[in-house]
Order: structure tokens, then C-alpha cells, then sequence
């Protein structure tokens, strides 16, 4: 068997634990304390060798994705994680990932699924996707629909048809109803919700993608036929700037004669809204939902998360409080659905809390900042042992840094410092200069900006070394 796991979604409705810059996936908000990409990894290992595991994300989200595999599997191989130029929704990944599996493994089925999803029981879940693999063999796209427990209006949904060996033929797909079709749905038997998860061999899927999407086709293989060539040439960036933006579902899924369903049992949950995180949760006498440091007194149903602060609530009832160090989201557990309006508004304000947590993973390791205002920014950075920042300079600001713990080799103009713990040097600007940690443990110091601008575009890099770029694109 094949995996490959969706990894590019970009998060709104989780703010602000969730940010577009460190969307859901790669958050802690299952059972364990890996992440929900993590935590969908560790799910497959069983079924499949790692080489055989393909990961698609975001290039903007390069560098936490590359973190979070490696902290899992140390020497999973790069080339098996793709990194989307833009985002183009779930058909042209899916497509590109097909064409990059090799020709001699096309028969062999590929189970597609979302990393940001919980799955409570594994060894079911891992039982179903053995009795997909025979219906894919066949020939069959099949999807896997779950058993249905209350009317959802936020899913769209399967109905089952004609009996198959294993489940149903799908007779068809319908997007998120109202309340009162939700119920004649769930009362009838015959549908369950759709959650992306779906196995078929990869000639399968190719053969209908040329047949019901030939012109998404031709971008990615030109003349060449999809079922017995691969992509592993193209210009990935050129290809995704012409095709357009398209889910898998409306592509291939809703148009397709060879589609069949499996209904699931296995304590599922998109965790798509502080709701969902509620209805998973383990809760108190009172109903509560606690994480970090919270006091309660008085209060029920709640929904209480603190990244670092002391929260303490008196006589509050269904109610969402999410405490980050940047941010505060505070309202009723029935309207989480609407903080996606709030992100909405950040976004249109450009906020920074919109992209970014104070915490920011780059290539090298990591930056917090911990204080700002007019004029200055004084931030933590930790280097990873054996990485560099780029080459550069600044035209606007000085940087000062205080070796906090290791060994920082520090290039300033044609001069090379090593620095240990309490030791400081002075960046002027204009200077290029850059910092390496050459030890074998994390490089920790305090960095102080001072200047009439601080904004990451001031920043001049030495002519052929911007692949460490402290820069977002």
C-alpha cells in the first residue's frame, strides 16, 4: 500500500493556537503529545513502509513541515515531501502526487487522506483500509464515510446504493445541508459524512482524472500518457500558475461511475472548530474543558486553553476562552464557527497575529520575540547545531547579541569572533555579517534590534546565499 497524506491546509477556524503560518496540522490537539500530521504519520506506519509514504504541503509551510517529519523520522527521504508552489485546493495535489509515484507501483493502492483529522481508534480505522484495498484492486475509487451520530450541517455527505463485497456503490455526493435534510439524512441510514479519507490504485485515479479532468491532464504530462509516465521533469511552479484552483471532490469524486463507500467507525473527528475540540475532550464534573493555567469556580460547560497566563473564571457558562502569549479569543461555544470572521478581519488589517505565533520556525531553528516597540524588537534565537543564517546586512537598524547558551561563530565584515555564554558582540549597520552555530548542542541568545525600521525587508543578502533566508515569501 501507498499513503499520501494531505498536509497543506491553512488555518483560520483554531485561531489563535491555529495561524496560517502554523496551521492546525501542525499543532498538538489530539490524544498524544505529537502533532495531528504526527500523530497521522504514526497511524499509517503499520500499513506501509515510510518510503512509501508521500507528504504534500505548502511551500510556505516548508520549514515546520521538514521539522516535524524529521523530529518523527529522522531519515525520511525529502524528495517524498511535496511542496505545492501555491495552493490550487485538493485535485491538482493529489494529481501531482499520482504522477511522482513510480509506474512499476501504479496497481498497487494508495489510501489519500487529510493530516489535520483525529482518529481515535486506530486499530479499526487500520482494519477498514484493509478491506478498501480489495474494492481498489477492482477498480473501485473507494471512499471511506462516517457512521453519522447526530444531524451535521458542516459536512457534506454519502449516500450508500447498490451493495458491493465490502460496502456500497455511492450513488451520491451532497454538500452541507440544512438542519431538516441533515435529519432525513441521518434517519434514513443510508448516508454518512464525507471526510476525505478515499483509496484507489493510482492507474485508477489517473485513468479518471484523463477522462473527467483531460485538461488538468495536459498541464501536468503534456502528450505523454498519465498512466505510464511520471512528472518528476516538469515545472511544478509553471504548472500550478495555469491550472485551476479545484477540489478532488467536484473534479473526480462527484463525477465518477467507480466510486464505492465504506461506512466508518473509528472516533472520528475534523476537529474543524473549539467546539469539536470541546466534544472530544475529556471533561470535568461540570462539564469543563481545561488546558494549562486555569482556575474555575462556578462555571460550566466551558472551554478554557492557556498557552502561558494565569486564567480564572467565576460564573461563565458555555463559553470559549483560548489564552495565547499574543492573543485572546473569548466567546460563546455555540459561535465558534464564526472566529473564521475574526481571522477574516486580521487578515484584511494585515496583523501579524493573523500569520505568525511569537514563535517562528525557520530553516535554522527557531526566533520568539519577546518584546517590540518604536524602535526596537528584542527577540530569542535558537540555532540549531551545524545551521547558519544567511549572509547580510541592514541599512536601517543595529543588532546586538548575548550568547544565552553555546557557541556562536559570528562573521562581521572580514572579522570571525567566537562567542560563549554571557559574551556579546555589536552588528552595526551596513556591516554584512553571520551568525553559525558550530557546536553540537542549540545555540540560545538574545538578540536586540534598535532603528527607525525593523521590518524583515531590510535586509541585503551576499549574492548567492538566500537559501537560509529569514525571510517568509
Amino acid at each position: 500500500m501507498i499513503g499520501m497524506i494531505l498536509a497543506g491546509g491553512s488555518g483560520s477556524r483554531l485561531w489563535p493556537f491555529s495561524r496560517t503560518m502554523t496551521p492546525k496540522q501542525f499543532l498538538n490537539l489530539g490524544s498524544t503529545h505529537e502533532s495531528l500530521l504526527q500523530e497521522t504519520i504514526q497511524r499509517l506506519s503499520p500499513l506501509l513502509p515510510m518510503e512509501d509514504l508521500m507528504i504534500i504541503g505548502g511551500k510556505a509551510h516548508e520549514h515546520e513541515l521538514y521539522y516535524q517529519v524529521e523530529q518523527l523520522i529522522p531519515d525520511f527521504a525529502r524528495e517524498n515531501i511535496l511542496l505545492e508552489p501555491e495552493s490550487k485546493n485538493t485535485a491538482p495535489a493529489i494529481l501531482w502526487g499520482l504522477s511522482r509515484i513510480p509506474v512499476e507501483k501504479r496497481d498497487d493502492p494508495v489510501v489519500i487522506l487529510p493530516a489535520d483529522h483525529l482518529i481515535q481508534k486506530t486499530d479499526r480505522f487500520l482494519k477498514h483500509l484493509e478491506e478498501g484495498k480489495a474494492l481498489a484492486r477492482e477498480g473501485w475509487i473507494v471512499t471511506f464515510g462516517i457512521q453519522p451520530d447526530h444531524p451535521h450541517t458542516g459536512y457534506g455527505y454519502i449516500k450508500a446504493g447498490k451493495p458491493l463485497e465490502n460496502g456500497f456503490k455511492v450513488d451520491l455526493f451532497t454538500e452541507k445541508p440544512d438542519l431538516e435534510t441533515a435529519k432525513k439524512f441521518l434517519a434514513s441510514g443510508k448516508y454518512s459524512w464525507n471526510a476525505g479519507i478515499f483509496m484507489a490504485t493510482p492507474k485508477t485515479l489517473l485513468k479518471e482524472f484523463k477522462e473527467l479532468a483531460p485538461e488538468m491532464i495536459r498541464h501536468f504530462f503534456e502528450n505523454r500518457d498519465p498512466c505510464h509516465s511520471t512528472t518528476d521533469d516538469i515545472d511544478v511552479a509553471a504548472v500550478f500558475s495555469q491550472i485551476k484552483s479545484d477540489s478532488i471532490d467536484y473534479v473526480i469524486l462527484e463525477k465518477s461511475k467507480k466510486v464505492a463507500v465504506i461506512t466508518i467507525d473509528v472516533g472520528w473527528n475534523d476537529l474543524g472548530s473549539w467546539e469539536s475540540i470541546y466534544q472530544i475532550s475529556q471533561k470535568d464534573q461540570n462539564g469543563n474543558v481545561t488546558r494549562g493555567n486555569v482556575i474555575m469556580q462556578e462555571s460550566n460547560n466551558c472551554l478554557i486553553f492557556s498557552d502561558k497566563r494565569l486564567i480564572t473564571c467565576s460564573g461563565l457558562n458555555n463559553i470559549i476562552i483560548i489564552e495565547t502569549e499574543d492573543a485572546l479569543l473569548a466567546c460563546d461555544l455555540s459561535k465558534s464557527q464564526s472566529v473564521k470572521n475574526i481571522v477574516e478581519t486580521l487578515k484584511q488589517e494585515d496583523r501579524f497575529e493573523y500569520k505568525f505565533h511569537t514563535t517562528v520556525a525557520r530553516p535554522w531553528g527557531s526566533y520568539h520575540v519577546i518584546s517590540e516597540g518604536n524602535h526596537y524588537m528584542i527577540r530569542r534565537l535558537t540555532v540549531l547545531p551545524g545551521k547558519q543564517l544567511s549572509m547580510q546586512r541592514h541599512f536601517h537598524r543595529h543588532e546586538h547579541w548575548v550568547v544565552v547558551s553555546g557557541t556562536a561563530e559570528v562573521l562581521k565584515g572580514e572579522e570571525t569572533s567566537f562567542l560563549s555564554e554571557n559574551e556579546s558582540i555589536n552588528i552595526p549597520k551596513t556591516i554584512f555579517h553571520q551568525l553559525k552555530n558550530p557546536g553540537k548542542m542549540p545555540l540560545e541568545l538574545i538578540e536586540v534590534q534598535q532603528g527607525g525600521y525593523l521590518s524583515d525587508d531590510d535586509i541585503e543578502r551576499l549574492e548567492g546565499d538566500n537559501e537560509e533566508s529569514e525571510m517568509f515569501t
